[in-house]
């Protein structure tokens, strides 16, 4: 269970329990106390520093553990068996089903999960298959064309391109159809913006999900018009939006921040890595030492600067398109605002401090983090987040880490 939340750990000590507690319990805002069958006498505790979702989340880990529990208890006597590591190796993709599909339709869910993981292991004329699937309870399809008789023909992996069109199946995984979706760039929510379309597509009905390959092997699945997980290098992850945005702290402005883990997913997902930082109110000082004077917009005579000021027009960060926010983040450099989202750089290389021992874009993210808040996307997609460690101003400190 623990890939599934990045940060957290198991506390060393199990809390008494009796048969009258629930099964799975948020204890306090970062701990989660679960055990797998009513009448044990203990609960394990999960806990990270990172505040877990609350109950009106549709991202939230209780939902997750409460999933993990109901599939291991109807696991528990197959896992006293020789055949223990083989269900082992297969179970995060049965609690990601049983945690995004509604009550009693999770196997629906995992049959599609395992047909898009099965065209991750595949070339179609020589190339990586993308495709996206959706399926709408509200449609009925039709009987003839059942997924595991569809599936099995060459031409349905590629009917879709994963961004903006989708294959449709009803709640019984029969063919209703194909769907070309519009795309809104400037679009505001919790996804990667290239799958903006999929993701409004699953909040334009009730109980519609999601599932997307992409050309890299990654599977996302969405919901409610948010990605829930995703599926890097063979271990899945739950994404917990709202809790990474009140971690962040600085700037006050909730928009400035939801449009930073925003840009932060987008790069991500389009591999470019990146590097953000935020300057706290009172740190501008701070900022003009670390900055050199030619990377700043307002100020800086270099082609660079003065072409980025050109192409900002005095627009605040969370103001501008996400397609330029990406594009923004990707050159080589830091992306640098103010706590008004004022932008302050682009692509800056910044004045490190002597005996760093971190990789390029983790150094400078530190070092932004001395002046409120630093983001680093590193090249295979993980976001990392640092923050000034409230007990010494001069040392900074992970706030948060998703995939």
């Amino acid at each position: 269970m623990l890939p599934f939340f990045s940060g957290a750990s198991i506390v060393a000590t199990a809390l008494e329990s009796s048969a009258s507690e629930a099964q799975v319990a948020i204890k306090t805002t970062q701990s989660i106390a679960f055990k797998v069958n009513r009448s044990d006498l203990y609960r394990l505790v999960v806990r990270r520093d990172q505040p877990f979702a609350s109950d009106s989340d549709p991202a939230r880990e209780k939902r997750v553990v409460e999933a993990f529990v109901d599939v291991l208890e109807r696991m528990s006597d197959e896992l006293r068996g020789p055949l223990k590591d083989d269900l082992l190796s297969t179970f995060q993709r049965r609690v990601v089903a049983e945690a995004t599909a509604e009550p009693g339709e999770g196997a629906k869910l995992l049959t599609v999960i395992d047909q898009l993981a099965l065209w991750a292991t595949r070339l179609y004329e020589g190339a990586p298959i993308a495709s996206a699937i959706g399926i709408d309870p509200a449609v009925r399809g039709a009987k003839s064309l059942p997924l595991a008789n569809i599936a099995k023909e060459d031409f349905f992996a590629v009917l879709s391109n994963g961004f903006d069109t989708m294959l449709t199946l009803s709640r019984h995984l029969n063919f209703t159809g194909h769907l070309v979706l519009d795309t809104t760039p400037s679009a505001e929510g919790f996804y990667p913006w290239r799958h903006s379309a999929i993701a409004a597509w699953t909040a334009a009905g009730t109980g519609r999900i999601a599932v997307v390959l992409n050309r890299l092997g990654e599977i996302l699945i969405f919901r409610d018009a948010q990605l829930l997980f995703a599926r890097r290098s063979g271990n899945w992850h739950f994404l917990t939006h709202g809790s990474i945005i009140r971690q962040m702290g600085v700037p006050k402005n909730e928009d400035i921040r939801k449009a930073i883990y925003e840009t932060a997913l987008d790069a991500s997902f389009a591999r470019s890595g990146a590097c953000i930082g935020v300057i706290a109110a009172g740190r501008i000082k701070l900022a003009e030492d670390m900055i050199a004077a030619t990377d700043w917009l307002s100020t800086g005579g270099s082609n660079k600067a003065k072409a980025i000021a050109r192409i900002v027009n005095e627009r605040k960060f969370h103001e501008l398109d996400r397609t330029l926010r990406q594009e923004l983040v990707a050159i080589d450099g830091a992306t640098v605002i103010d706590h008004e989202g004022n932008v302050v750089a682009v692509g800056a290389i910044l004045k490190m401090k002597g005996g760093s021992t971190s990789g390029g874009r983790t150094a400078a993210a530190k070092q932004l983090a001395l002046l409120g808040l630093g983001v680093k996307i590193s090249q295979d997609g993980g976001i990392s987040g640092y923050r000034r460690d409230s007990k010494n101003p001069k040392v900074e400190k992970l706030a948060f880490a998703v995939m």
